[in-house]
């Protein structure tokens, strides 16, 4: 009779561990759930401006170095791609060329009516895209003069104002 109870008491003692373990599992998978989605809110706050979706040419300065000599030359050359949105602090570029994250990039971008704007930035994220056979990169901008900073709010004003038409 007293082997008995021991024996229920250990089977009660294994159910009850094994119940607890169910518990903190199944806690820990809804507090992983509840940090995805916290994460995605945070990423969406932290998107302070309207991103728009516009067609417009780019070009990108390139360095290079000749084999005999240790001068580096830039010019200007155009790199085949599109701007995938456009806001006041920077840009996203599709090309078939990965850019290095942290690599400070030179933009051309011609907006509406034949105005350029000049702009250097950084860039913050590269995906590449398999499925188009290329590299999307999202730059910062750092550096544009305040002539190029009020042509670009005025494009953006005139998107907002027809809703990208």
């Amino acid at each position: 009779m007293e082997e008995r109870r021991k024996f229920i008491r250990r089977q009660a003692d294994r159910d009850l561990l094994q119940r607890y373990n169910a518990l903190l599992t199944r806690i820990q998978q809804l507090e992983s759930m509840a940090n995805v989605e916290e994460n995605r809110e945070l990423r969406h706050k932290r998107r302070r401006n309207i991103r728009h979706q516009c067609h417009v040419r780019i070009g990108l300065p390139i360095g290079f170095r000749s084999d005999r000599d240790d001068m580096w030359t830039v010019e200007q050359l155009p790199i085949k791609g599109r701007l995938l949105d456009l806001s006041a602090e920077g840009c996203a570029v599709f090309t078939h060329h990965s850019f290095d994250m942290g690599q400070t990039i030179h933009l051309n971008i011609e907006v509406s009516n034949g105005k350029h704007i000049k702009a250097s930035g950084v860039v913050r994220w590269t995906k590449q895209l398999p499925e188009k056979g290329g590299y999307a990169s999202g730059i910062k901008f750092q550096k544009i003069s305040s002539e190029d900073s009020k042509i670009l709010y005025n494009f953006l004003d005139e998107l907002d104002r027809t809703i990208g038409l």
